[in-house]
Order: structure tokens, then sequence, then C-alpha cells
């Protein structure tokens, strides 16, 4: 039987998810396509700033569009990634050096990159820290992502007060626009989508002012959620609009009312989102975030029926005391 070695991978991950080990499997296969470039895929890399690696495990959870083993086996080749990768030291090194002598791969940043200390503050492995990192592989990558709130704008590692100088990705790089897909963490839909539309078109999709995909990040929260120009909720839980209680729905743009969280099937939304659990949006996918959307929850006295203390004008956002978009605090130098 004419057998070829990709071919004996895949038929190996269908084997492991039958034993109920496909997690396992998947590492370990991924691990072994990354070596092999030519076989066919997109090549990745994938590097880990300052982060909590929850945009990696959201990452994991895809399913709308496509599972993660399909995404990595079928459609992309991975090279590195500290986490998911199986190999580790000076193998997985020289996997992202093979990328990186190749060229022409989808580099992504997930996580803040530390400035102070001459960047010391996060080490990707020996003598290589995430500020080098960017400088070096951002030279010959086709497209560039910044996953997650932290990789995008400094996110929580940015936050107040900041001693390791943590910031997001540059808006671009050597002429290359940064894609920024922020969340925290970053929906797995938003990642994969994107992907997607890099691996069909081989160009980067309509981006919005903060270098958002505009098919994810096009309408406010609040415009969108099914609470808006109900009374105001008396409390966390309860039925009604959050702005009483500080919902950035207003302020904060995304489609988790309609995409929402963890879906059971491909091509089905989720369960759930935070302002249908009964918790105010925080304005994650926002420059600024967490700082300036602080504090999370703050009790308002409104009348019955308000809906806010600002006015929303045609671009969605809301203007008022309590309605102002935040800046963000800084980006990384090209």
């Amino acid at each position: 039987m004419d057998l070829t070695r990709r071919d004996f991978l895949k038929t190996s991950t269908l084997i492991t998810a039958a034993f109920g080990l496909q997690t396992t499997g998947l590492l370990r296969i991924d691990e072994a396509l990354a070596l092999e470039t030519a076989a066919g895929g997109v090549s990745l890399v994938w590097l880990q700033g300052q982060a909590c690696t929850g945009c990696s495990v959201s990452l994991l959870n895809s399913i709308f569009y496509t599972t993660i083993d399909d995404l990595l086996v079928n459609k992309l080749d991975l090279n590195y990634h500290s986490t998911v990768s199986a190999a580790s030291g000076a193998l997985a090194v020289a996997n992202a050096e093979a990328a990186y002598s190749a060229g022409n791969y989808i580099l992504v940043a997930e996580g803040a990159v530390p400035s102070a200390a001459g960047g010391g503050y996060c080490l990707l492995w020996p003598k290589m820290t995430m500020v080098q990192a960017l400088t070096k592989y951002t030279a010959r990558a086709k497209f560039i992502l910044a996953v997650g709130a932290c990789a995008s704008y400094g996110g929580v590692a940015a936050a107040a007060p900041n001693v390791t100088g943590a910031k997001g990705l540059a808006t671009s790089y050597r002429g290359k626009r940064v894609i920024k897909i922020p969340g925290c963490p970053a929906h797995p839909d938003w990642v994969v989508g994107t992907i997607a539309y890099l691996l069909k078109y081989g160009k980067a999709p309509s981006l919005d002012t903060n270098s958002r995909p505009t098919d994810f990040y096009s309408r406010t929260v609040h415009s969108q959620c099914p609470f808006n120009g109900e009374d105001w909720a008396a409390g966390l839980g309860q039925i009604g609009c959050l702005r009483g209680l500080g919902c950035k729905g207003p302020e904060t743009r995304a489609d988790c009312p309609s995409r929402r969280w963890n879906s059971a099937a491909a091509g089905k939304p989720g369960y759930n989102w935070c302002i249908g659990a009964g918790s105010p949006c925080y304005g994650c996918t926002e420059p600024g975030f967490p700082d300036a959307m602080s504090p999370f929850y703050q009790f308002t006295t409104g009348a019955s029926g308000q809906t806010g203390d600002g006015e929303e004008g045609d671009d969605g956002f809301v203007t008022g005391a309590s309605g102002q978009a935040r800046a963000g605090r800084g980006e990384v130098d090209d």
C-alpha cells in the first residue's frame, strides 16, 4: 500500500481521537507536520510575550469555522508555539529558526511586549527577548497578527503601575500593518476567521482605525444588545440594561451579543456571553483596557428606563461623561 508520511500522520490523528487522546495526538502530530513545510500548508510562528496563555486556550476551543486539529493539521504548519508544540528546548527553537529562514509565514504574537530593562522581563528562549523576536521575525513574515488585548494594546500586562513597560504591538512593522484581534481572551472565531481570510484571499481583511477586522469589531456591543432600551437592572445577574452597573457596551466594539461563547457545533453560535450572564461588559476589546475601563462595576442611580447618560452617535459610540472613548497607553515602536 502506498502511504505517504502525511497520510500516516492524518490517519494517526483519527486513531488517537478514537481512543480519547485527540489533544495529545494533535500536539505530537502537529509538531511532526511542522517539520514538513513542503507537504503543504502555510507556515505559522506563534510567539508568546507577557500573557496568561488564555488566548491560546481559547483558540483550542475552536469549532464554529473549523476545529483546531483541522486548522493545524490540514491548513497550517505550526512551526513554533511554546505551549502547543510538543517539542521544547533546542528542537523548538530550531523549528522557529527554520520558519524564519524560509520566510513568508504568518506571525502571531500573544501577550504584551515589555520594553523596560531592555526587554529583559520576557525571554522567549536564551538570548531572545520578546522585543528582539519581534524585530527579527516581523522582517520575513507575510502577515502579522496581534492576538488578545495584551498583544494588541497592552491589556492587563500594561495595567498600572506597569513596571515592565508593557505595550501592545506597533501598528505596523516595515510597512506591514499589524492585524489586531483584541479580547481577554480573544474569541476563537475572531482568530480562526481572520486566518481563514488570509489563507483564502492572500491579503489582510478590512480593518478599522484600531487595526481590528471590521467583520468582528464594526458595531458596539450596546447597539446589538438584547437589553438595549430596557430598564436598568437593579443588580448583577438581573434582567435589564446594565449601564447603571458600569457596563462598557456603548463604547466597546465586538460581536459578542450574536456570536457568544462556547459553541457546541460547527456554524452554531455559543451558549452565553458576559452580559447574558448578568455581568456588565468590561470593554476588553478596546485600547486602554483595563485601566481606562475601570471600575468594571459602578452603580449609577438613574431613572427607570434610562439606557445611558449620553447619546449614541452615528458611529455607535456614546458621548457624555461616562461614554467617552478611551485612548490606549501606547504601542511598541516598529
